[in-house]
């Protein structure tokens, strides 16, 4: 690998991370001295500490009904997108599948399951009350029309009766959910009903982990929930759920102001986002809609704009967006993500090929009067004045200019953003899970089964190397090493990501040829 390439990257990369601590560094000093007393809508808090707002959060789930009293029936149905199950143990989505996107073994992935009778905490929309809450519902109603499908759920306590209206969207990921309850007498004891979801899960992906999601103060934009923060409370989220890599489960609108605070249970490693209601005495009637679905672009966007930020794009957010699009575009020319990734990488490079191959000719030229530079700042480095008039003088008498030592590394400089910005799109596209691409590689989300890539990429690093040989021998053994680390560190990433810099290098060492035959 070209020096200058690696320190435009050590570079970049530094200041990647002091951007990235700066940014979290404010938000956690601005989440530390917001004041208790003043509790926003979507705000933060923990509940010891904070006055007024101090009642414990509930993630139990007692049940009325301890036995099987009644057979499960399952009722299922299919939309363009998915296929949902519902079940009358807790009248509860039993499970999703979404047909366009095929797991291993070229199953539908999954990210609800069915769940036994032991397991019930762990479906989703249950329903708890403070009270005794009630498990076995009677379907009262299921009609399919067009564009959607509406399925009724009943059940009655010896003091409610608890109507769950479920409609699903036959043209997005999009499921409204209504919560109606209605007191049998006046003088009932109050409930404050809790609604639990489970984070998507898929299983079969490699090092998958979940994570929270909430709105942010604004409420313009949906950010990611860190690990160490799940123990918060948030209040009156109008966002609020649970995601993976690359499905995410959350509620998107509170049309009636159900959700008074939402917070997370763990059980069995899972996570569950929790919806806590108000504190209910008489008839009641809520509407909440929910986006459960892929975190693609398009399907995002379509329900509610500020979906896109689920994408994590960070900082180079915009540049994401437009290469993900430009690579959906390719897809649906060639077919193949793979073959995509390789004319993406070739058309994005070709504009930068001049651009880089006129810099090194021009650092090149520049390098060959180093020595003569390096003479007069020898001869007079006791006198600083005449030192800077010299080498200006020298400058002048030989037309050059003092930047030219710096333009090699321009077209590195400016091709930085374009790299982040794929290594972010590749190694989060839902789109390359289970993509193949040729022969032994048959998923792009996951590593190289046999290293090939990686292999090719070292030794394509070694052949670049022969066309910027070095004079300094510390240099020389530095760069001796770099394939084989370079190698160690994407023999885990993504094969398609592994793709992309392979065929960088690929193009590298083509501009390297060119700059020393045709354009010497």
């Amino acid at each position: 690998m070209d020096k200058k390439l690696l320190f435009v990257i050590i570079m970049s990369v530094g200041t990647m991370f002091i951007f990235n601590y700066y940014m979290k560094n404010n938000q956690e000093q601005s989440r530390a001295t917001g004041a208790p007393e003043n509790i926003r809508a979507g705000q933060a808090y923990r509940v010891p500490s904070t006055p007024n707002l101090n009642r414990p959060i509930n993630t139990e789930i007692d049940f009325s009904d301890k036995k099987i009293t009644t057979n499960e029936e399952i009722k299922t149905f299919d939309t363009d997108y998915c296929s949902v199950s519902f079940s009358n143990y807790g009248g509860v989505v039993s499970g999703i599948e979404f047909k366009k996107h095929l797991g291993k073994n070229d199953y539908p992935l999954r990210t609800i399951v069915k769940k036994s009778f032991y397991e019930r905490e762990q479906s989703a929309f249950i329903l708890a009350l403070d009270e005794k809450t009630p498990f076995f519902y009677n379907l009262i109603d299921s009609k399919v029309f067009d564009d959607h499908v509406d399925v009724v759920y009943q059940a009655v306590t010896d003091n409610w009766i608890i109507k769950k209206s479920y409609t699903i969207y036959k043209d997005s990921y999009k499921i409204d959910l209504k919560l109606d309850f209605e007191a049998k007498s006046k003088d009932v004891t109050a409930i404050r009903p809790r609604l639990f979801f489970p984070a998507p899960f898929i299983g079969e992906v490699e090092k998958e982990t979940q994570s929270g999601v909430v709105v942010d103060l604004d409420g313009r934009a949906v950010k990611s929930i860190s690990e160490r923060d799940l123990d918060q409370v948030w209040a009156s989220p109008s966002i609020f759920g649970g995601q993976d890599k690359y499905f995410v489960h959350t509620l998107i609108s509170d049309h009636s102001n159900f959700v008074q605070r939402g917070f997370f249970r763990r059980s069995d490693d899972r996570l569950f986002p929790v919806l806590e209601g108000p504190e209910l005495k008489e008839k009641s009637s809520f509407s909440l809609s929910f986006y459960v679905g892929p975190k693609l672009l398009d399907n995002l966007v379509a329900i509610d704009q500020r979906l896109e930020g689920l994408l994590d794009f960070g900082w180079l957010s915009w540049l994401c967006k437009m290469l993900l699009r430009l690579l959906q575009y390719f897809y649906s020319m060639i077919g193949n993500f793979g073959v995509a990734i390789i004319v993406m990488t070739v058309l994005l490079k070709i504009p930068f090929m001049p651009m880089t191959i006129k810099g090194n000719k021009k650092m090149k030229a520049y390098q060959k009067h180093m020595p003569a530079l390096t003479r007069i700042r020898t001869k007079y480095k006791g006198d600083p004045q005449r030192l800077n008039e010299e080498i200006i003088r020298f400058h002048k008498e030989r037309n050059l200019s003092p930047t030219a030592q710096l333009s090699g590394c321009l077209p590195y400089l400016v091709q930085m953003p374009i790299l982040f910005a794929l290594y972010r799109v590749l190694g989060n596209y839902l789109g390359l899970y289970q993509a193949p691409f040729i022969w032994w590689i048959t998923d792009l989300s996951s590593k190289d089964p046999y290293y090939v890539l990686p292999i090719l990429m070292g030794l394509s690093m070694v052949i670049q190397q022969k066309f910027s040989p070095m004079k300094d021998d510390k240099t020389k053994v530095m760069m001796m090493f770099m394939p084989i680390v370079m190698m160690a560190v994407f023999i885990n990433f993504p094969a398609g990501l592994v793709l992309y810099w392979l065929v960088n290098n690929v193009l590298l060492i083509g501009e390297s040829y060119l700059g020393k035959t045709v354009f010497k």
